[in-house]
C-alpha cells in the first residue's frame, strides 16, 4: 500500500540536487560513549527517551561487569551524565525525560531521576511496587501503575502533584473480553490525555484512553472496542492485537501494534498503525514489498511525533526476532527503512546488519530520533539522529499545487463503494496514490 502525499513545489529543486545530497548536508549523529557510575562500575547507554528539546537523552544503562541494568541521564550540551546502579535484580527503566534534564522511570520503585544525580521515589504502601512509565512536560502528572509481587497484576494509575489516583477502568461486560490489570503507559505533554491498555488473556494489551475533565477526573475512553475483539471474529472489529506503542506529545496521535486474524487462525497479518484521536481516522501498513521493506516483514511501532511520523523496526531476516532494522513512517508518505532517509549516516545500515537497531523516541517537531543498537561486538551503542532537512525544512516550506481528491473507494474485498462503509477501506486519489482507511460507523 502506498500512501498518499502532498506535491510540493519544492520537489524541483531536490531533484536537481539530488535527494541523497540534501539528506547529506542535513542529517548528522551523536554516538555516546560509555559511561562510569559512582560505583565505578563502566555502563553502556540504552538510550530509549530524547527531550522534547533534544538537549537531554535517558534510558537503561548496561552493565557488561554485572549483566543488570542501571539507568541514566545525558545532557548532550556540556557532555555531563548521571548514572545509578539498580535497586534489586529486576532492574530499572527509563521511558521519558523533560526539557530540565530529570527522566520518569522506575528503579525498584518508581522514580524521577536528575541530571544532578537526584532520585525521588514515587512510593506506596507496604507490599505495592509502583512504575512510572511517562510524565507532562512540568512533570505534574506522573502515569504508571501500580501490583503487589505476589500477583504481578497491575493497576493503572495517575499521580496528580504527587498524590495517586487509580485510572477508571471499563467492566469486562463493557469491553466485550475478560481482563486482567491495566497499565497506563504514554501522557501528552500537559496530562490532559492518556494512553494505555488492559491486559487481556493472550497479552495482546488493547488500547485504552482517558482524558482529563474540567473537575480533575479522567475518563475512560476504550477505543480498542471499536477496533479489537479477542478472536477477530466480531463485525467490524477484526484486530486480535489493538496494542498502543506510543502517543503524540500534542495527544493527538497514537502509534500501535495491529494483528488481524487469519483464516487458520495463526494472526499472521500484522500491520503498524496511526490512530488520529480527534478524527477517529485509522491508517494501517502492511509491508507488500513496494517499498525497501521486504513483503510481510513483521513490524513493530515505538513511537509518534506530533505530525504523525512513526518510528519503529522491522525484521530484516528470518533467524531471530533481533534481526531488526529501524524504520520511519512520515505522515503521508510510505513507509521506509531509516537508513535509507540519511544515506550518509553510516553507522546505521551497520547496526542494522548486525539486527538490533531500534529507534525508539523521537522529538515533537519528528526531526530527532533517539534509538540504541548492538555493534558487531555485542556492545550497546545509544545514539540521537538529527535528520533534519530530510524532513523538518521540506515541512516548513510545503506548498500545495494540487490538492489531491478522492476517486474511488472500495472494500477490503475489492467491491467498489458509492460512500465510506464501516470496516476497512480502500481509498484511490486524484494523484495515484492510494490509501487505506478504516471506518468506525
Amino acid at each position: 500500500m502506498t500512501i498518499s502525499s502532498t506535491k510540493v513545489l519544492l520537489a524541483a529543486a531536490m531533484m536537481a540536487m539530488g535527494s541523497a545530497a540534501y539528506a547529506q548536508e542535513s542529517a548528522s549523529i551523536t554516538v555516546l560513549d560509555n559511561m562510569t557510575g559512582d560505583d565505578g562500575i563502566t555502563y553502556q547507554p540504552v538510550v530509549q527517551a530524547v527531550s522534547p528539546n533534544h538537549r537531554y537523552v535517558a534510558g537503561p544503562a548496561f552493565s557488561m561487569e554485572t549483566g543488570l541494568m542501571g539507568m541514566f541521564v545525558y545532557d548532550l550540551e556540556t557532555g555531563d551524565y548521571a548514572v545509578k546502579p539498580e535497586r534489586d535484580e529486576y532492574g530499572a527503566d527509563i521511558r521519558e525525560v523533560n526539557n530540565d534534564g530529570v527522566a520518569t522511570g522506575y528503579n525498584l520503585q518508581a522514580c524521577l531521576f536528575s541530571i544532578d544525580g537526584t532520585v525521588d521515589y514515587i512510593e506506596d504502601e507496604d507490599g505495592i511496587i509502583t512504575q512510572a512509565r511517562d510524565a507532562s512536560d512540568d512533570l505534574s502528572v506522573v502515569v504508571g501503575c501500580t501490583y503487589r509481587a505476589e500477583n504481578y497484576i497491575t493497576t493503572a494509575c495517575v499521580w496528580k502533584d504527587g498524590v495517586k489516583t487509580n485510572l477508571p477502568i471499563p467492566t469486562d461486560e463493557e469491553l466485550g473480553f475478560e481482563t486482567n490489570g491495566s497499565v497506563a503507559y504514554y501522557t501528552n505533554s500537559d496530562g490532559s490525555v492518556i494512553a494505555g491498555y488492559v491486559v487481556d488473556n493472550y497479552s495482546t494489551n488493547p488500547l485504552l484512553i482517558w482524558r482529563l475533565q474540567d473537575d480533575g477526573t479522567y475518563v475512560c475512553d476504550p477505543v480498542c472496542t471499536k477496533y479489537f475483539s479477542p478472536m477477530g471474529d466480531v463485525e467490524g472489529r477484526p484486530y486480535v492485537m489493538f496494542s498502543p506503542q506510543g502517543l503524540s506529545r500534542n495527544g493527538r496521535y497514537v502509534s500501535l501494534n495491529l494483528m488481524m486474524s487469519s483464516e487458520d487462525m495463526m494472526f499472521s497479518e500484522q500491520h503498524i498503525g496511526r490512530l488520529n484521536l480527534e478524527t477517529g481516522e485509522l491508517e494501517t501498513y502492511r509491508a507488500d514489498g513496494e517499498g525497501d521493506i521486504a513483503a510481510n516483514a513483521e513490524m513493530q511501532a515505538t513511537q509518534v511525533s506530533d505530525n504523525g511520523t512513526i518510528l519503529g523496526w522491522a525484521l530484516a531476516g528470518t533467524w531471530a526476532m533481533q534481526q531488526r532494522s529501524a524504520i520511519i513512517w512520515q505522515k503521508d508518505k510510505t513507509p521506509m527503512i531509516l537508513a535509507n532517509l540519511v544515506p550518509n549516516i553510516t553507522e546505521i545500515p551497520s547496526w542494522d546488519a548486525v539486527g538490533f537497531n531500534t529507534a525508539i523516541d523521537i522529538t515533537p517537531d519528528g526531526r530527532y530520533i533517539a534509538g540504541f543498537a548492538q555493534d558487531e561486538t555485542n556492545n550497546y551503542k545509544g545514539y540521537l539522529l538529527d535528520i533534519g532537512a530530510v524532513a523538518a525544512a521540506v515541512e516548513a516550506v510545503k506548498v500545495t499545487d494540487e490538492a489531491a481528491v478522492e476517486v474511488a473507494r472500495y472494500a477490503i474485498n475489492g467491491t467498489r463503494l458509492t460512500a465510506p462503509t464501516k470496516g476497512v477501506n480502500i481509498v484511490k486519489m486524484s494523484d495515484g496514490t492510494v490509501k487505506k482507511v478504516f471506518v468506525k460507523e
